[in-house]
């Protein structure tokens, strides 16, 4: 599974056929009873995500680094740094089959790296593309998650982007697993003309942030102020 994760990575930096990059930066109140809160107060995020595509399949990774001047709520950091890399081989392609206008465009192998200082998760599992009305991204992933935290359990993920005007858009991602539920969704506005800048390269917007433990019953459900610039 390793081996496969990181051949895929490499293939995938070396042939890119299309790249982007963004940094965003967050800023809420996540005073709940969950990992992900503070102990007192707001939480300010800056996040890094990288998107690229080849001949044979997709790349996804970001990085957030987390700021809470009162700490986070179980380890007492003021910071936190976790990432993930997601490469997916697509099956069409790699066997000769072909894409498709139907309901499921195309196949994929897919692999998922979730890591920190103090957690990491091996996945691996099936991908497909979607043809979903008024969305022009729409992804499903079904993973074996792998952890040093917790059980090994099965994670079914999410990704979507949604046009809905020239100027906003809805984007975000979901993760359910036996033990927990994330979902984080953005509403953003291009403020690029603002700045005479290309269109695309400065959002403005709010992200709403919900997690669900299942175990505990405990959740957070916070909107944050995001800025977001592409390149």
């Amino acid at each position: 599974m390793k081996r496969l994760l990181f051949a895929s990575l490499l293939v995938a930096t070396q042939m890119s056929a299309f790249s982007t990059t963004n940094l965003q930066y967050l800023y809420g109140k996540f005073e709940g009873a969950t990992f992900l809160d503070t102990q007192s107060g707001n939480k300010q995020t800056l996040t890094v995500e990288h998107y690229r595509t080849w001949d044979y399949g997709d790349l996804f990774a970001f990085a957030d680094y987390v700021y809470a001047h009162e700490g986070l709520r179980f380890s007492g950091d003021k910071n936190d740094l976790y990432g993930e890399i997601s490469p997916r081989l697509s099956l069409n392609k790699i066997t000769g089959i072909g894409t498709s206008e139907t309901f499921i465009k195309e196949w994929y192998a897919a692999f998922q790296y979730n890591g920190s200082d103090t957690y990491h998760a091996w996945l691996y599992g099936v991908g497909t593309d979607l043809n979903i009305p008024g969305f022009s991204i729409f992804s499903l992933n079904l993973y074996r998650k792998v952890q040093n935290i917790s059980e090994t359990t099965y994670q079914l993920s999410a990704n979507y982007y949604a046009p809905l005007s020239e100027k906003w858009h809805f984007e975000g991602f979901s993760d359910w697993t036996a033990c927990d539920f994330l979902s984080q969704n953005q509403l953003l506005f291009d403020l690029s003309s603002t700045f005479e800048i290309k269109a695309g390269k400065l959002e403005i917007g709010t992200e709403w942030h919900y997690y669900h433990e299942n175990n505990y019953h405990t959740d957070n459900d916070v909107f944050q102020a995001m800025v977001k610039y592409t390149w």
